[in-house]
């Protein structure tokens, strides 16, 4: 995307390089491990993952340690978590500014 371009959504056959990724997971989703190393590949070096999954008590919620064991398996970090709504939670995941060098 140019610089100064608006935002657009693209699907999960996109080869583009983006400087989001927004995944809404659910506990049932399977393994989520493997969905961020899927969703590391297109990611700028500075680009951020956005887990949402639904909040405690409702239907699909995936426990915060659940997320944190999925984290290493795309070499990233957990950053910071946000409330989205009333129903969802967001954590942000990003890379070890270790990686940022490396990539």
């Amino acid at each position: 995307m140019e610089e100064g371009a608006g935002a657009e959504l693209l699907d999960e056959a996109c080869d583009e390089v983006v400087d989001v990724v927004l995944l809404w997971w659910r506990e049932s989703d399977g393994d989520l491990g493997d969905a961020l190393v899927d969703a590391v590949g297109p990611l700028a070096e500075d680009g951020v993952i956005w887990v949402l999954t639904p909040t405690s008590g409702r239907e699909g919620h995936v426990e915060p340690s659940g997320i944190a064991e999925a984290v290493p398996a795309a070499a990233l970090t957990q950053t910071s978590a946000i409330g989205v709504g009333e129903n969802w939670s967001g954590i942000r995941l990003d890379f070890p500014q270790a990686a940022k060098a490396k990539r």
